[in-house]
């Protein structure tokens, strides 16, 4: 298999589409999110980062080429610095909590089991769609919107639509090909399933951010 994502992406694009759908996407895109939903998802995203991170530096330490590892350490840093940023920008005066939602716990715990108890092949997969689904969701956005020029969340639109992110994207997708191409069988079906579960806890996390989800007890 030469391009195991076009493949995992064709049998996860209802998720996708799923995520581009929902009203907290639609409402960032037309300015018109509550500012409280967005601080929430903001600083539950800043909980996540935190988190990812270190993922992503397992993620690179697993990988067998020193320019893999490199670009994941880079990664870990570069892009998240960018998010740091932003976030600085968007909750500064803003009340904050270090406790992560139900969702943020969950998306950041199974990831992190899936890089330290499992094989390189599957910890690509699971780390993957965080990188390809915002670059989709950022170009998606930037392709509909028309309000460019007055939307309070321009700033963190443009992050995931510019040119930077899709070279880190299709970098990411490039090494976790190469892995795919030498998988087993089994193994390609252990990575279609952390693909496919990541990809569906990043609706969650987006979902849970629109509804402020809070711990039952």
């Amino acid at each position: 298999m030469s391009n195991w994502y076009e493949e995992i992406s064709s049998k996860t694009d209802s998720i996708l589409e799923e995520i581009k759908n929902h009203s907290f996407i639609k409402e960032l895109m037309a300015g018109t999110l509550p500012k409280e939903v967005f601080y929430f998802y903001i600083n539950q995203d800043t909980i996540y980062l935190s988190e990812y991170k270190k993922i992503l530096a397992q993620v690179g330490i697993k990988c067998d080429d020193e320019n893999e590892t490199q670009f994941f350490l880079e990664s870990a840093t570069g892009i998240i610095n960018v998010e740091d940023a932003l976030h600085q920008n968007f909750l500064k005066d803003q009340e904050t909590t270090k406790e992560a939602s139900v969702t943020c716990e969950l998306y950041i715990s199974y990831l992190s089991r899936i890089v330290h108890t499992k094989s390189v092949e599957e910890g690509l997969a699971a780390v993957l769609p965080c990188f390809t689904i915002y670059k989709d969701v950022g170009d998606y956005i930037l392709a509909n919107q028309s309000n460019k020029g007055d939307n309070p969340y321009q700033d963190w639109i443009n992050t995931y639509g510019g040119e930077a992110f899709a070279n880190s994207v299709k970098k990411a997708i490039d090494i976790t090909n190469k892995y795919a191409s030498n998988a087993s069988q089994e193994r390609l079906e252990k990575m279609n399933e952390a693909f496919e579960k990541a990809s569906k806890l990043e609706w969650m996390f987006w979902d849970s951010a629109y509804n402020k989800e809070a711990w039952k007890i």
